[in-house]
């Protein structure tokens, strides 16, 4: 079954451009990972600082074994600089797939 997985980011200040420049030239990589359904980059209306990372995959397992892949490449110490604490990753059941 199916797992919607929620990567919450705060960035420092003013920095949330620069997170989403840095994510959108990753996105084509995480999309074509074994796994990737969809996934969506949005942005807080009233704070752009504030951004998430919406994602279906096809399991927990294959969304885990991404993180460790982009983990060993030095990606997410790459983005460590523009966070202002450290990232959460929600995973959830789809009750009512579309």
């Amino acid at each position: 079954m199916a797992v919607a997985v929620n990567l919450e980011l705060k960035c420092q200040s003013g920095k949330g451009g620069d997170m989403v420049g840095a994510l959108k030239s990753m996105l084509g990589d995480t999309r074509a990972r074994q796994g990737a359904v969809s996934i969506e980059l949005v942005v807080k209306q009233d704070n752009s600082d504030h951004i998430l990372v919406y994602e279906i995959w096809e399991t927990k397992e294959d969304h885990q074994a991404y993180m460790g892949w982009r983990q060993e490449r030095g990606d997410l110490d790459a983005l460590g600089g523009i966070v202002a604490e450290a990232p959460t990753v929600t995973y959830y059941d789809i009750a009512d797939p579309a």
